[in-house]
């Protein structure tokens, strides 16, 4: 039980850290324009696909069924 505790906060961390720029950025373009660059706009969104990069990596360090299932599906019994 506390081992899925940690997980969902992890989870839930990552997620913040990886989408809340991209939306204070949309917000800062709304109210501001032009203040944000292209640049930046690009890379506050990649920031936020990257979360669903994380998640499969977080699952697999912090649970062992995950981690099992997944050695399974990759190499086989």
């Amino acid at each position: 039980m506390n081992c899925d505790r940690l997980t969902l906060g992890v989870i839930m961390g990552t997620f913040l850290i990886c989408w809340l720029p991209f939306f204070i950025v949309n917000i800062i373009r709304s109210f501001f324009p032009g203040r944000v660059s292209d640049v930046q706009f690009v890379a506050v969104t990649w920031l936020g696909y990257a979360n669903s990069t994380a998640n499969p990596i977080i699952y697999t360090i912090l649970n062992k069924d995950f981690r099992t299932a997944f050695k399974r599906i990759l190499f086989g019994k």
